[in-house]
């Protein structure tokens, strides 16, 4: 994985059922596993955190976020010159 500190044993530590491990006959330790078991965990999880980060970073959604930001950006600088019009009138009319 790239960029990303994924703490393997913590997963599958406390969120891997203690029952699960008793019935597959794993050890409830991760590094007590096999070096083999150990890598099977690891790409489980780091293929599961890529399927995950895919679905989440659809690209359609993303095309549609960013639009909605341009849209955000453009309304509210629009909305600042409309503030700042109107201040610059109220500090005019205050020198009269």
């Amino acid at each position: 994985m790239e960029n990303t500190n994924i703490n393997y044993q913590q997963i599958y530590e406390e969120e891997i059922p203690n029952h699960l491990l008793e019935v597959l006959e794993k050890n409830d330790r991760f590094y007590e596993l096999s070096p083999d078991e150990r890598r099977l965990v690891e790409e489980l999880v780091n293929s599961g955190y890529r399927r995950a980060i895919s679905d989440l970073l659809d690209r359609e959604v993303l095309e549609d976020t960013a639009a909605l930001a341009g849209d955000m950006g453009t309304q509210l600088y629009n909305f600042a010159n409309m503030l700042n019009a109107y201040l610059a009138g109220a500090a005019t009319e205050d020198d009269s």
